[in-house]
């Protein structure tokens, strides 16, 4: 039996409710949501991070964030890089036949040695050195920023566009000509779509305002977005009623159907694994409040809460996964170990430390090892939506956070309490210490000596 094929749409600040298929009803994602109905939808599972840069590093390398020294989104210029030294998954990929190729944001790396072309991949499009783009319309570059760090977040290899091109709608065009490339010469493709949307800048498609003006107007008319005043005093967003937020939606969703589309129409998708995912929570939270809403998750990027790292997590392939709901605990270090297996080819337990592979779950199977196990964090910065440093630790429905301001401790049971509603620190004294002694032993075995980044 041929490799299958490998196409990993890596969203970027994509929320968990911001689909259809897990609650939201003002953005529209019919194509997501097609493919979450026809394959494995994860509702349990997890960022690496709450912060974009720890997560992508632990996508490449199966790896915890602080294993590699990247715990902290990663600013330009700076010396914090993946290191040349760790395996990624491109690279293991490739050892076994694969060409690969990687389009769209990176934000672990910004030199030419440190980029996805050093890393495994053989093929790289439209990937920046900063973290967000300058603008999604061409030419995808802020002219006003060129002398200071404009030029870190302008987006190469698509100088021969015209005016009026739409950043999410290239980087898609890009992905189709991966695939045409790379079809019917005999060897599997894995592909890396990591699209920019949809972070900031909030540049919606023109040809959508007017659709979610008047959707807001229908479902809410003239009516305040409600916010609500979280821990530290930052302000979150309520409901989802962002108009441009919700363009970018759409036009995301559209273009995660042309890929499909194209599959389908050049006979590759029944031997295609598809996986749609994020790299941490929607954000909804900063001094007036984001530009999501989580619920009924609380908080949002940035936070150890529920928002800031619960993330979409689905699994299609046509013909060889039977639709289905898991609950089964995942978290982003799993993609390395489970498209392995998926893939027919051995474990590379060496390298990926910190993944299971999520196969029997996909397949229905009962495994203990995957039901029993416990998912932590490490997120020791300050940042930007009000976050001050914090570890938490979930297993068996229980979840604990641990600050290191104010107060210490909380806890919640999140199979009666997913929104983290109420603090059951006081009434559950040994659950409290008896996670919190775990989640001190993970962050010791799995941290280096060296210090982390600040």
């Amino acid at each position: 039996m041929a490799k299958p094929n490998i196409v990993l749409f890596f969203i970027d600040d994509l929320g968990w409710a911001d689909i259809g298929v897990n609650g939201s009803t003002f953005y529209e994602t019919p194509h997501i949501d097609k493919l979450a109905n026809g394959g494995v939808n994860f509702t349990n599972s997890y960022s690496a991070n709450p912060v974009c840069s720890p997560t992508r590093a632990a996508l490449m390398t199966g790896k915890a964030p602080q294993r590699v020294g990247i715990t902290q989104w990663v600013r330009q210029p700076s010396e914090i890089h993946l290191k040349s030294e760790e395996v990624t998954l491109a690279e293991v990929l490739q050892k076994h036949g694969y060409v690969t190729g990687y389009i769209g944001k990176w934000h672990i790396g910004e030199k030419d040695d440190q980029m996805p072309s050093a890393q495994g991949f053989s093929w790289m499009k439209a990937v920046n050195r900063a973290g967000q783009p300058a603008s999604y319309y061409f030419p995808f570059n802020n002219t006003k920023k060129k002398k200071s760090r404009g030029s870190y977040w302008d987006v190469p290899d698509l100088e021969g566009g015209k005016e009026g091109d739409y950043l999410t709608d290239s980087i898609t065009d890009f992905a189709i000509e991966f695939i045409d490339e790379n079809k019917g010469k005999g060897k599997p493709f894995y592909l890396n779509l990591a699209h920019y949307a949809v972070h900031t800048p909030i540049q919606p498609p023109k040809e959508l305002v007017a659709k979610y003006t008047a959707k807001r107007k229908k479902m809410y008319g003239d009516s305040k977005t409600p916010t609500s005043i979280q821990r530290y005093g930052t302000m979150s967003r309520e409901r989802q009623d962002h108009i441009g937020y919700a363009a970018m939606m759409e036009n995301l969703d559209m273009n995660v159907g042309r890929v499909v589309d194209h599959l389908e129409k050049n006979d590759l998708l029944e031997n295609t694994i598809l996986i749609f995912t994020s790299d941490n929570g929607g954000h909804c939270n900063n001094k007036v409040g984001g530009m999501t809403c989580n619920r009924p998750l609380k908080s949002g990027k940035g936070w150890t809460y529920e928002g800031g790292i619960r993330v979409p997590h689905i699994v299609s392939w046509k013909g060889k996964i039977s639709p289905r709901v898991s609950d089964v605990p995942a978290i982003t270090m799993d993609h390395f170990p489970t498209l392995l297996e998926m893939a027919g080819l051995p474990l590379e337990n060496d390298h990926h430390l910190d993944g299971k592979s999520l196969k029997s779950a996909m397949m229905g199977e009962k495994n203990a090892a995957l039901d029993d196990r416990f998912l932590a964090w490490t997120y020791p910065h300050k940042h930007g939506s009000g976050h001050l440093p914090s570890h938490a630790i979930r297993k068996d429905g229980w979840k604990l956070i641990r600050s290191e301001s104010g107060v210490k401790y909380e806890i919640y049971h999140l199979l009666d309490d997913v929104g983290a509603s109420k603090n059951l620190a006081a009434e559950n004294s040994q659950k409290v210490a008896e996670l919190d002694a775990l989640l001190t032993n993970w962050t010791k075995e799995t941290t280096p000596r060296t210090p982390l980044f600040i």
